[in-house]
């Protein structure tokens, strides 16, 4: 059953979706279930048990509440009906447990395999962000980039809030189409390259037509300003803001001042 739990858990988090482990780790008196007890707990569900009872209830409410606020919790109950954490039920004794929130990983989707995506796909390669790199001219169908239509590509592309889109495409005409779909999903930053006057025509095109720009998640021109403008700088720009962004960091150096 336990390997079951865990694939479970495991299927759902390449699904794109959040999950908690619930474990407990100690367990005295006539308790329903003993230390090392898991249970998955899902948007939709769970997959195991605790023990049931009043106890398991509560603890699938913190377990969704870790979910929704993404964070792990400990939790302790008194099963005897006394102290602060206490629940009346007929078996006695206390429980203690760990919540582990678990989500997918966050995510970079490469808009154009041009020399800054490619540049940046490379960079990627031994991060912890799963990388998707998306292009519409077959010539690029090679090293993991997946080609096609935009609007289609972007559309069927599974939701992760944890999403960094990255629109580095051929030209205004691709980038806007790709801006346009992307608008409609989850993604947690925006980065579009080009100069000023590009991305100004580029957002007045979005509003004419309607789209809602979020000011904090829409990065463009795209990346800090420190590269000497090659592709491969431009990437590495591109990554820092996104680290940034990722780890809600204000960019500064790490120089000692003596």
């Amino acid at each position: 059953m336990e390997t079951l739990i865990l694939k479970t858990l495991y299927d759902k988090i390449k699904n794109n979706q959040s999950v908690a482990l619930v474990t407990l780790i100690e367990s005295q008196g006539a308790t329903p279930r003993k230390a090392g007890t898991i249970m998955g707990v899902f948007e939709e569900g769970i997959i195991g048990t605790i023990g049931g009872g009043l106890i398991e209830l509560k603890v699938i409410e913190l377990a969704k509440e870790c979910i929704k606020n993404q964070e792990n919790k400990y939790f302790e109950f008194d099963l005897n009906g006394n102290g602060k954490n206490s629940i009346e039920m007929s078996c006695g004794g206390s429980v203690k447990g760990f919540i582990k929130f678990l989500k997918p990983n966050d995510r970079v989707v490469i808009i154009g395999a041009g020399h800054i995506g490619r540049n940046l796909k490379s960079l990627l390669n031994n991060s912890s962000f799963d990388v998707v790199v998306f292009d519409d001219r077959e010539e690029e169908n090679r090293d993991g980039v997946v080609v096609g239509n935009f609007e289609t590509l972007i559309k069927e592309l599974p939701e992760n809030k944890d999403t960094y889109f990255v629109v580095v495409t051929k030209g205004h005409k691709s980038d806007f189409v790709a801006l346009k779909n992307i608008l409609n999903k989850e993604y947690k930053y925006i980065g579009m390259v080009g100069s000023k006057k590009k991305v100004l025509e580029v957002r007045g095109q979005l509003l004419e037509e309607g789209y809602q720009i979020p000011e904090d998640k829409f990065f463009a021109p795209i990346g800090l300003d420190f590269s000497n403008g090659t592709p491969y700088e431009i990437a590495v720009e591109i990554l820092a803001e996104i680290l940034s962004v990722k780890n809600n960091k204000e960019v500064k150096h790490r120089k000692l001042i003596v």
